[in-house]
């Protein structure tokens, strides 16, 4: 992030009434949907015309947050979401450092003339970003976001920016277990608790509202699913279709479940792959300076974070988990 970004950014959004798409990733997780209806109840004080467009369904516990109901759902309303991003003079990508991320839409986006801005907290953003506010640095994109609005006019934080900030930050964070947390994470939710959230209602919310096939589904993939490599001081869980559709996987229902293999004692990496129609999707965990967006990378085109990656294996699920198992044998 430069400081001209920082101060160019704030002076289009201050300036002329423009029409934004702010767009999130595929999966949509509660930092993705913090951020993005952040930025749009942010946007919509400045009277842009604003709409938010995520790929695919978000998980139904997420609901609630401000103006969750109007988002563009790209693969159930295509039109309008090719709309959005063809019409918008302006499109802002929250959460997320790649444009293939965002799937079945990226072909437009890639044509698009229009301005491409970014808030982000993962590595290696695309150059196809021409304005950024990023830092690995953080906690979630939500966390940069409050920095970005703090710097400027923290007053502009009512309570609902602020219900979708502790949302994406609770989330990211792991519920303030994972290693991405700082002081000034904490100062940040202290803030919001000032600014008037109710951290005990979100927090219900977001924990305590699962459908029974999701607690049926965690047992599952604890119980049957679960791999033990001592040698490696890893876990590998896995999950097939068969096992989604037994269980009525909704939307949401895996989130989390990688971060289970780290609560074994003398467990240092955690690897969930979960089968889906046309890829393997791999969720990475690892605890202090084990570096698993380091394998993500080299040994499946992924990335995200230090303690937090993901990546998608075109194959079987059999031949994605002996590729992690070789990856293992090699680091």
């Amino acid at each position: 992030m430069s400081k001209p970004d920082k101060n160019l950014i704030w002076e289009i959004f201050t300036g002329a009434k423009k029409q934004i798409c702010v767009i999130s990733h595929t999966n949509p997780d509660g930092d993705a949907m913090g951020s993005a209806l952040a930025m749009k109840l942010l946007l919509k004080k400045f009277n842009h015309n604003v709409e938010v467009l995520v790929p695919n369904i978000y998980p139904d516990y997420y609901a609630w947050l401000k103006d969750a109901d109007q988002i563009i759902i790209g693969d159930e309303q295509r039109e309008k979401a090719v709309n959005c991003i063809q019409s918008a003079d302006i499109l802002i990508f929250m959460d997320l450092n790649k444009v293939h991320r965002v799937e079945g839409l990226d072909k437009y986006i890639s044509e698009s003339d229009s301005l491409k801005m970014l808030f982000d907290h993962h590595v290696d953003p695309d150059e196809v970003f021409k304005l950024k506010y990023w830092r690995t640095d953080v906690s979630s994109t939500c966390e940069l976001l409050f920095e970005f609005i703090n710097h400027f006019d923290k007053s502009l934080i009512d309570k609902d920016i602020a219900d979708c900030i502790y949302a994406g930050i609770v989330t990211d964070t792991g519920n303030y277990f994972h290693g991405n947390i700082t002081a000034d994470t904490f100062r940040i939710t202290a803030e919001l608790i000032d600014m008037g959230i109710n951290v005990v209602d979100i927090n219900q919310k977001v924990y305590n509202t699962f459908s029974e096939g999701r607690l049926r589904l965690l047992g599952h993939s604890l119980s049957n699913r679960m791999e033990i490599l001592p040698e490696f001081e890893a876990v590998i869980i896995h999950l097939t279709k068969s096992d989604l559709e037994k269980y009525d996987h909704r939307e949401g229902d895996t989130e989390g479940i990688v971060n289970y293999g780290l609560s074994i004692k003398g467990i240092k990496i955690s690897v969930l792959f979960i089968e889906r129609a046309q890829y393997i999707k791999l969720s990475f965990r690892s605890e202090g300076d084990i570096n698993v967006n380091a394998i993500a990378v080299k040994y499946f085109n992924g990335g995200g974070h230090k303690n937090a990656s993901g990546a998608y294996f075109y194959g079987s699920i059999e031949d994605a988990i002996s590729k992690l198992k070789q990856a293992l044998k090699e680091i």
